[in-house]
C-alpha cells in the first residue's frame, strides 16, 4: 500500500476510526489496538499493545491482545477490513455465545482478523510464539480441531465484507 492503512480516509475519518466505531457500535467498550509503539492512533479510550516477538506476524498482535484483554473474550477486527458490518460482527459474538471462539472460514482459509477468540487461548498462542510456528491459519486449524474455535463458513453473500484494502485501488470500490 505504500502507508500506513490504519490513516487511509473513509467516509470522513480514517480507517482505525471507522473499526473503532464499528466495534463501539456493538457495545465493545474496552477497545485494544495493536500497532507501532511511535504512533498515535488518535482514538479517544483505548489502549495500545505493540508485539512482544518481532517478525511473527499477525500471531505475534493476537498474543498482545489475548495479554491485554480485560475480557474472557476479545472480538479481533483488522484494520483493513472496512466492509464488515455490524450484523456479521454480532453473528460472531452470537454463535460462540461466551462458550467457544468463532472463526470464519472461506475461499482463502480462516479469516482470523475478523474472529471471537477466547482468552484461554493464549498458552496455545504463546507456545507457537516459542516454537517459532508463526502461522495463525495452522494454529487455528488446530484449535478448531481442540473445540476451543468453531469453524463458520462464510456463505457468498457475506463473502465481499471480506475484501482487504492491500492496494490504492482497493480503497476505491
Amino acid at each position: 500500500m505504500g502507508r500506513d492503512k490504519a490513516f487511509i480516509p473513509i467516509h470522513g475519518q480514517t480507517l482505525v476510526a471507522h473499526q473503532a466505531a464499528l466495534l463501539r457500535s456493538l457495545g465493545i467498550d474496552d477497545l485494544i489496538i495493536s500497532g507501532r509503539p511511535e504512533v498515535d492512533y488518535a482514538i479517544p479510550d483505548t489502549r495500545l499493545v505493540t508485539d512482544t516477538v518481532t517478525d511473527a506476524g499477525p500471531l505475534a498482535g493476537l498474543a498482545a491482545i489475548l495479554k491485554a484483554a480485560r475480557h474472557p473474550w476479545v472480538l479481533v477486527l483488522a484494520v483493513d477490513l472496512p466492509k464488515l458490518t455490524p450484523a456479521y460482527l454480532q453473528s460472531l459474538l452470537d454463535t460462540g455465545a461466551g462458550r467457544i471462539g468463532v472463526v470464519p472460514h472461506g475461499p482463502r482459509g480462516y479469516e482470523p482478523l475478523a474472529a471471537l477468540y477466547p482468552r484461554v487461548l493464549l498458552p496455545r498462542v504463546d507456545a507457537a510464539l516459542a516454537a517459532g510456528r508463526f502461522s495463525l491459519q495452522k494454529l487455528i486449524e488446530d484449535s478448531v480441531q481442540h473445540t476451543e474455535l468453531k469453524k463458520v463458513e462464510i456463505d457468498s453473500a457475506h463473502l465481499p465484507q471480506f475484501a482487504n484494502w492491500n492496494t490504492p485501488q482497493d480503497t476505491t470500490g
